[in-house]
């Protein structure tokens, strides 16, 4: 592994939202799974406005590892500022983006950077299960999934997990949504590019605390409002 000061492999960027009872735990297997890969690396937690401790956990850890460090949110902005605040402080050759929930199994950020290795400039992880999805979410998760590879004419199991990008991709483009269209809108602009798209199958693990933030009312309809702008944008363009 090079220096710390050396610019890193990979940066890990952690958006976290009222995540006090996950993010220890989070961290706690994250970093472990990092300090025994063969590339160096930095996390970045990017605290989006928590009104709990989340901050003083992230603080902490960055205290005891200076590869971990925290940006904070006055106030809460929405998931995608979140991925896109990490991804402005991110100085690796890959950006990743892992929930702070302790859903993902960050085992499997290896397999991520391999496939960017072997040429992809985008890696998305699709999820082989969803067990602790309500009908309500299992739902609304199946039209937003149909109505994406319907407008923007691709094949994808899943958009909206894990994605890793090569990062001077976002030299090209900046995405416009912040909130759950982002990364979708991010794979769109990106293949528009003729970047390559590749995915990897993932586990997909229960919350073990802490509450989902998607799924509202409105942040749906917001969501289909960026899609439908971002369509008619390729449309008349």
């Amino acid at each position: 592994m090079s220096s710390d000061r050396a610019e890193p492999t990979l940066s890990v960027v952690v958006p976290c939202y009222n995540e006090e009872s996950c993010l220890k735990p989070t961290l706690d297997e994250l970093v472990g799974v990092l300090s025994g890969s063969r590339f160096s690396w930095q996390v970045i937690v990017v605290d989006d406005g928590s009104q709990d401790r989340s901050t003083e956990v992230a603080a902490a850890f960055g205290n005891q590892d200076p590869r971990v460090s925290l940006v904070k949110h006055r106030h809460n902005m929405g998931s995608g500022q979140a991925i896109w605040t990490g991804i402005q402080h991110a100085v690796g050759r890959y950006v990743i983006y892992v929930p702070a929930d302790g859903q993902f199994d960050h085992g499997e950020i290896p397999m991520f950077v391999e496939a960017a290795e072997n040429g992809a400039d985008v890696v998305i992880g699709h999820r082989l299960s969803r067990d602790d999805y309500t009908l309500y979410r299992r739902t609304s998760s199946a039209v937003f999934l149909w109505l994406c590879n319907t407008l923007f004419e691709h094949q994808f199991q899943d958009v909206n997990w894990v994605h890793l990008w090569r990062r001077d991709i976002f030299n090209s483009f900046e995405p416009r949504s912040r909130g759950v269209f982002f990364l979708e809108e991010i794979l769109v602009r990106a293949r528009s590019l003729d970047k390559q798209v590749v995915e990897v199958p993932s586990l997909y693990r229960p919350r073990q605390g802490g509450k989902a933030k998607g799924g509202r009312p409105d942040v749906i309809a917001k969501t289909i409002a960026e899609m439908v702008q971002l369509w008619i944008e390729r449309k008349l363009g």
